[in-house]
């Protein structure tokens, strides 16, 4: 007698045992039952026949700002994890900025409530470290966190509500942050700038017309990151932690890494696709749209992030994306440094990604390993996640390796779709044809399917 299950994907180049092998994947309640050629003795509900495409395990995108509830203008959950699921991504890690900071356990809970009932894709959440007071953590870890949040900056002007219990920009501080973080046993990630030098550099501006792009490198020169993150590993030599460094830039700073990894330091770390596919050029060109911060550097940095993701100093590739609205990205046409910092990049990233294979910048092998396998494993959602493998959570990407497509606004379904210049005219080969999460088809042939009946919150696994 047949055994029923909910979906067969088959005939695909699957990427099982760390190699890409023509195979069949079995599907049933949210998990994936078997990966094999022998499919006989199935009985599915749904069969999507994946001849000439690539399935790989869903991305896992570790660095996302939604910010809802608050700020629709810039996007909704809908909207965004729509995005998301476009650009293959099937999990994603909501940072803390929001109105009011995500940095105690009730905002937590009242996000994860507001998320629920709209996304389409699995979430989880990164709480700002918040009080250092014992109930507070522990009530942000029982709630499911899934890593902390620090910055070494102040809060932006007027936006002080955004990030209240997520700055500490003296060493002092830091260090008490790092000895906190370590009684959650969780994650630590930094946003690293040094603010005495983000102060210092400030003078720096008169030097440029206020609409001069380059404005934004000179005022916040790599020198602030590397600096920054120096203080932070320094610092963590004797609290000994897990820490992370959020959206490196510059071969100053992979090299500060490097040395501590080597020294042996629990330190991971990732960069982003702008970084990896533009430069300070690029943002010359579209003005207040290429704002994101860390600033975009030069061709020269862009290679050495490369190298060291391809050595591994860097081992997550992660999208940052940031909705603006329009309106809100135009302030900074007179005045650059006016433009809010982001750009919507969640459903660019896997693409932008796919064409790095073709171009052989970086292997398939590396490229599953830096967006599913490691940021599973470094967060501890390995093997429920990143992977697919019998009993893992069927959470897959159907890819179209050789289709090429040009990037417009059009073809973007984040609300801040128009807000992606950086982008506009890329050419790309590989694309996303179908997105499952938990066994369930999200995204297939540019439509979107809900589903009320599935839990995507997602936390830490609990080890026995």
């Amino acid at each position: 007698m047949n055994r029923e299950c909910d979906l067969i994907i088959k005939n695909g180049n699957v990427y099982y045992n760390n190699k890409l092998q023509i195979n069949n994947v079995v599907i049933d309640k949210g998990k994936i039952v078997e990966v094999k050629k022998n499919i006989k003795s199935f009985n599915p509900k749904q069969i999507i026949n994946a001849k000439n495409k690539t399935i790989i395990p869903g991305i896992i995108d570790i660095h996302f700002h939604i910010r809802a509830p608050s700020f629709p203008e810039r996007g909704t959950v809908e909207s965004e994890t729509k995005a998301a699921a476009k650009g293959g991504i099937t999990t994603l890690f909501e940072m803390p900025i929001s109105d009011p900071c995500m940095s105690n356990a009730k905002v937590l809970s009242d996000r994860k409530k507001h998320f629920s009932k709209s996304a389409i894709i699995n979430f989880a959440f990164i709480p700002a470290i918040g009080k250092f007071n014992k109930s507070n953590l522990e009530g942000l870890i029982k709630n499911g966190a899934i890593a902390f949040k620090v910055f070494t900056i102040s809060p932006p002007p007027n936006r002080k509500s955004e990030f209240d219990g997520l700055c500490f920009t003296k060493e002092e501080e830091i260090l008490s942050a790092l000895k906190h973080a370590k009684k959650s046993k969780l994650v630590t990630i930094f946003h690293a700038e040094d603010q005495n030098l983000l102060d210092y550099f400030k003078k720096e501006g008169v030097k440029f017309q206020k609409s001069n792009p380059a404005v934004h490198n000179a005022t916040r020169p790599a020198i602030t990151e590397a600096m920054a993150i120096s203080k932070i590993l320094s610092l963590n030599s004797i609290v000994k932690t897990k820490v992370h460094i959020a959206h490196v830039t510059s071969e100053l700073s992979v090299d500060i890494i490097s040395f501590f990894q080597k020294k042996g330091q629990d330190v991971t770390a990732e960069t982003c696709p702008h970084y990896l596919f533009k430069t300070e050029k690029d943002v010359i060109k579209v003005g207040p749209f290429g704002k994101i911060n860390p600033p975009i550097r030069s061709q020269y940095d862009q290679a050495q992030l490369w190298k060291a993701l391809n050595n591994n100093t860097l081992c997550i590739v992660a999208s940052d994306h940031a909705s603006f609205s329009y309106k809100e990205k135009l302030k900074g046409k007179k005045n650059f440094l006016n433009a809010p910092p982001g750009a919507p990049s969640g459903e660019l990233m896997l693409p932008l990604m796919l064409k790095a294979v073709s171009e052989k910048k970086i292997t398939f092998d590396k490229l599953i390993k830096t967006m599913s396998i490691n940021p599973a494993k470094r967060f501890n959602l390995f093997p429920k996640k990143g992977v697919i493998k019998k009993g893992s959570d069927a959470d897959l990407v159907v890819l179209d390796m050789k289709e090429t497509w040009i990037v417009n606004k059009n073809n973007l379904v984040s609300k801040g779709n128009r807000c992606a210049h950086l982008y506009y005219g890329d050419k790309i080969k590989g694309n996303i044809k179908t997105t499952i999460v938990n066994g369930k088809i999200v995204y297939d042939g540019n439509k979107f399917y809900k589903y009320s009946d599935m839990n995507l919150f997602v936390s830490p696994i609990k080890k026995k």
